[in-house]
């Protein structure tokens, strides 16, 4: 999909249905999309690893990843993020960074979060950066809603009520019925919910890949030290821009253009309530939030050519991995 007056954004990959697979033969990545339910048919793409315009691959199905092509992905910094149906991330396959450097960072990790006095700090820090970040979101739909309560499950029902107030009623939303990172069997019964998931697990995805990079453990974090569903400094990381998802469903759900627009005939519910999407919703979607990922905005980043106020411009997920190097760095004071 390309909007007018934009470019192409072909830097993420959906493989999904039965028989996805990512292999490597004669020294070509092999991508194969699941087969067509009616002919057979199977989309397969073959291209040298430096070629290949997807940085990350969304993998969801049955099907397989050969170990060599694995390998090699990772070597190159191509992320794989592994998807159920209903949106939920169950495998993030990314490289780790080995160094003396990422090293000391885990140690200083480790140390941070033996320490009650930093934690208090960094959760205090996380909280306070979701608010400003919800409040932002907020604006930008046109909402009156300039604070919010200071607890923070107060604060998102307040949140959610007012984004429920901007999503047209045939898509049935009426609030978040679930955190998509929670250890729960209960899936998304309405196509907005569905959405938030699939692009939270995406955003998980890129905040899980930089982590490991700078050689943190995702599995000691500062705020959800005791959630066992999946990996807690990712949850942790992920708050402050869990806005650039909710904005991109914002956008999809009300697009002025009806081609781009949620269809109602795209998702069906199953026996027990759960929404399934149909693949050309979701990779519309999943374009569209890359197009907010790369969104561009002043930001105090000490590399790089700097504005006259001190500022650069940077990409959202850019802002990100600053901000994992801030923490890496406040671990290692």
């Amino acid at each position: 999909m390309t909007q007018k007056g934009q470019k192409n954004h072909y830097n993420v990959k959906l493989l999904r249905g039965y028989g996805v697979s990512i292999s490597l033969k004669d020294s070509k990545i092999i991508l194969k999309n699941g087969r067509h339910v009616i002919t057979g048919e199977q989309e397969s793409e073959e291209w040298f690893v430096n070629n290949m315009p997807y940085e990350k691959i969304i993998l969801s199905g049955k099907g397989y990843v050969s170990t060599e092509a694995l390998s090699l992905l990772s070597q190159k910094n191509r992320n794989i993020i592994l998807i159920d149906t209903y949106g939920k991330p169950i495998i993030f396959c990314n490289s780790m960074m080995d160094s003396l450097t990422a090293t000391k960072y885990r140690m200083a990790q480790y140390d941070t979060f033996r320490d009650p006095e930093k934690c208090e700090y960094l959760r205090k820090q996380i909280i306070q950066s979701k608010k400003e970040s919800q409040l932002k979101l907020l604006k930008l739909i046109g909402s009156d809603v300039t604070s919010l309560p200071e607890k923070e499950h107060l604060a998102s029902k307040v949140y959610f009520k007012e984004f429920a107030k901007v999503i047209p009623e045939r898509y049935g939303f009426n609030s978040r019925n679930q955190s998509f990172i929670r250890t729960s069997k209960n899936n998304a019964t309405d196509i907005i919910n569905a959405l938030l998931n699939y692009g939270y697990s995406v955003l998980a995805g890129e905040i899980s890949k930089f982590v490991c990079g700078f050689g943190l453990d995702p599995y000691f974090g500062f705020m959800h030290k005791s959630h066992t569903g999946f990996q807690p400094l990712v949850y942790d990381l992920i708050e402050p821009f869990r806005w650039l998802v909710d904005y991109t469903v914002f956008k999809i759900a009300n697009h002025p253009n009806y081609r781009y627009r949620i269809k109602l005939k795209e998702f069906v519910h199953t026996r027990e309530g759960n929404v399934v999407m149909d693949s050309s919703l979701i990779k519309r979607f999943l374009e569209m939030l890359e197009r907010q990922f790369q969104q561009e905005r002043k930001y105090d980043f000490r590399h790089g050519k700097k504005t006259e106020s001190g500022l650069k411009s940077v990409q959202e997920i850019t802002v990100a991995k600053i901000m994992i190097q801030k923490l890496s760095d406040f671990c290692s004071q």
